[in-house]
């Protein structure tokens, strides 16, 4: 039994069951990171170098580059620099309140506006709500618009034919209802 519990780091057989792995002893001098143990004879190399590694070709990431701790906008969308906490300003965010309003007065030039604000907004990696409501109300307002222009020009046209022979001043009747010629 005492056989079993003589130590499995080296004991005083001075073996590992796991087999001789080269690990420093307790109390000696444990290489550094970045400096590495030295090289045996058989020409093993060392993490870092470029050679043979138990793990395989290390020296390329399959994830790009990465950026170092200090570096504030590493790998957050929309955040350029400054401190962590301070929020990005939002490039778009005017254009999208303005294309807003101007989609329910002047629906074809808010729509224009609010996608311009959207694009830039997007370019920018962030959302922007206003110019989405905008491009929204600007379509609705556009197709409604261009209904109801139509609807009036074709009842111009029809009442324009109508009115052919008729005085000026003179009264037609236009789907039961009298309507004056121009």
């Amino acid at each position: 039994m005492s056989e079993n519990n003589s130590g499995s780091r080296g004991g005083p057989e001075g073996s590992s069951p796991y087999g001789d792995q080269n690990q420093p002893q307790y109390g000696q001098n444990l290489p550094q990171y970045g400096q590495g143990a030295s090289q045996s004879s058989e020409g093993q190399s060392q993490y870092g170098q470029q050679g043979a590694s138990p793990y395989g070709d290390q020296s390329a990431s399959p994830y790009g580059q990465q950026g170092q701790y200090g570096d504030a906008a590493a790998g957050y969308p929309g955040q350029q620099g400054g401190y962590a906490g301070q929020p990005a300003e939002n490039p778009g965010r005017t254009l999208g309140i303005v294309g807003f309003i101007l989609a329910i007065f002047l629906a074809p030039i808010g729509l224009i506006i609010s996608i311009i604000g959207m694009v830039k907004s997007r370019k920018a990696r962030m959302g922007n709500g206003f110019a989405l409501a905008g491009i929204i109300i600007g379509v609705l307002f556009t197709i409604l618009g261009a209904v109801i222009i139509y609807f009036i020009v074709s009842v111009g046209i029809e009442v324009a034919q109508l009115c052919e022979g008729v005085p000026s001043g003179g009264t037609v009747e236009y789907q039961g209802v009298p309507t004056q010629c121009p």
